[in-house]
C-alpha cells in the first residue's frame, strides 16, 4: 500500500484510496479518493500538485468550526469546500484533535475505542458522516477528485474513509491496513509527545496514553466495528439506515469509482 502515499510539503498523512481492490474483484480508480490531515499548511507548491496532479474539486472538512477558525485551510482557487463537522461542539472535547499541548492532552484524553463508538452510535455524529458519505458518492468525478481530512486525517477522516471502502465492497482487512498506514507518518509525532510527559515528570503510563492518541489502533477500530456490528444486520443496513445514504448514491458511486 506504500504507493498510495502522496508526496506533499506540508501535507500530512496524505494517501490515494486508488488501487485498492473490492470483494468482487473490481479496483478503486486512483486519482480520485484522496484522504489526509489538516491543509492549514499546505504550500503553494501542494495547492498546485492538488490542482494539477489531481484536478482537485472538492474539500469536505470534518472539523468543528472552533478547529476551523484557530487553524484555517489554505484556499486553493476553484476547489469547492463542504464544512461538515463530525463533532458538535460540545462533543469536540472528548477528541484529543483538539489540542496538542502535552498537558492539556493529559486532561482531554479520552478511552479512544470510546470515542469511536460514539461516532457509530450518537445520532448526530452519524448523520454527518452520512452526510459527509453521501457528499464524496454523488461528487461528479469527472469534475475531478475529492479529499476530505480532520486535524491528523486519523479518527473522524479515518472513519468516513472506513464508510466509503464499505460502500464499495473492500473487505475489512484491506481497511484495517489502510487504517493503521497512519502510524507510519504519526509516530515520529507521538514519541516526541511521549518524551514530553516523561520529562514532565509524570508516570509512564500517562505518557503511554498521550502517545496513543496519536497512533491508529486496531482496537479504535474493532470498537466501531463492534457496534455497527451489534446494532445493524450488515454494513449495507448501516449504511442505509444508520448514517441515511440514498441506496442510489452508493451505486452511482461503484459506477464511477470502479473500474
Amino acid at each position: 500500500m506504500d504507493n498510495r502515499w502522496l508526496n506533499f510539503e506540508s501535507i500530512a498523512n496524505a494517501r490515494d484510496l486508488g488501487g485498492l481492490k473490492t470483494l468482487e474483484g473490481h479496483t478503486i480508480t486512483s486519482g480520485l479518493l484522496l484522504r489526509s490531515a489538516n491543509l492549514a499548511n499546505a504550500s503553494r507548491g501542494d495547492m498546485e500538485t492538488l490542482q494539477r496532479e489531481y484536478r482537485l474539486s472538492k474539500i469536505i472538512d470534518l472539523r468543528t468550526a472552533t478547529e476551523r477558525e484557530e487553524r484555517p485551510d489554505a484556499s486553493i482557487p476553484g476547489v469547492a469546500v463542504r464544512h461538515i463537522p463530525v463533532f458538535s461542539e460540545q462533543l469536540a472535547g472528548i477528541s484529543h484533535e483538539k489540542g496538542t499541548d502535552a498537558s492539556q492532552l493529559q486532561k482531554l484524553i479520552p478511552k479512544l475505542d470510546g470515542l469511536y463508538r460514539l461516532m457509530v452510535t450518537n445520532e448526530s455524529c452519524r448523520r454527518s458522516l452520512g452526510l459527509a458519505a453521501a457528499c464524496v458518492m454523488e461528487h461528479d468525478f469527472t469534475s475531478g477528485s475529492v479529499l476530505w481530512h480532520c486535524t491528523e486525517g486519523k479518527d473522524r477522516c479515518g472513519l468516513l474513509t472506513v464508510i466509503l471502502l464499505s460502500a464499495l465492497c473492500v473487505d475489512r482487512q484491506q481497511i484495517r491496513e489502510d487504517y493503521l498506514l497512519t502510524n507510519e507518518v504519526n509516530r515520529p509525532k507521538a514519541e516526541t509527545y511521549y518524551k514530553q510527559v516523561l520529562a514532565a515528570g509524570r508516570p509512564a503510563n500517562e505518557a503511554e496514553m498521550v502517545r496513543d492518541v496519536f497512533l491508529a489502533r486496531e482496537s479504535y477500530l474493532d470498537a466501531a466495528f463492534s457496534a455497527i456490528d451489534e446494532h445493524y444486520p450488515d454494513m449495507d443496513s448501516f449504511l442505509l439506515d444508520g448514517l441515511y445514504i440514498p441506496e442510489g448514491a452508493i451505486e452511482k458511486f461503484r459506477m464511477s469509482i470502479l473500474h
